[in-house]
């Protein structure tokens, strides 16, 4: 029997965090984060080769979140990540857990984080619904990095 359980998509965590470091915290007014990991091949076949060989060393990872609009004025989050896509995407980057706020008992539950820019940011303001906030993030440099254990910001 092995030792995993299932992880409720309302524990989640997500922060972005602008040059300085600050937090953008947008847990509270999500309902939806994809973190999509994807490795290209390429083929280095050569004469003779009776098989197809490939590399597969290109990688390349997105976020996508969709949430809740929350209003506020210069402090809201939306105002917060109008900001993001000038000079500071430079150094914009995340963290994300799946299992967030869970207690101590995830110890072996993963926590991802990496360098991005913010690609796309769409607000939706439906005539019968709630103003929603989704975004894309796109892997800037380095990789993305995947710890285990309690998180804390």
């Amino acid at each position: 029997m092995s030792n995993t359980f299932h992880i409720q998509g309302r524990h989640a965590s997500f922060r972005l965090f602008d040059t300085a470091g600050a937090a953008i915290d947008l847990s509270g007014d999500g309902n939806e984060t994809t973190l999509s990991f994807t490795t290209a091949t390429v083929e280095n076949s050569t004469y003779g080769s009776q098989w197809m060989e490939t590399l597969s060393d290109i990688s390349d990872y997105t976020v996508s979140y969709s949430g809740y609009f929350r209003g506020g004025g210069a402090d809201s989050t939306a105002s917060k990540l109008m900001l993001i896509p000038g000079a500071s995407a430079a150094n914009t980057s995340f963290k994300f857990s799946p299992a967030g706020s869970m207690p101590a008992a995830c110890a072996t539950c993963p926590n991802y984080a990496g360098c991005v820019n913010l690609t796309g940011l769409e607000i939706a303001t439906p005539t019968g619904g709630m103003v929603t906030l989704s975004f894309t993030l796109r892997a800037r440099t380095g990789s993305l990095t995947c710890t285990t254990g309690s998180w804390s910001s």
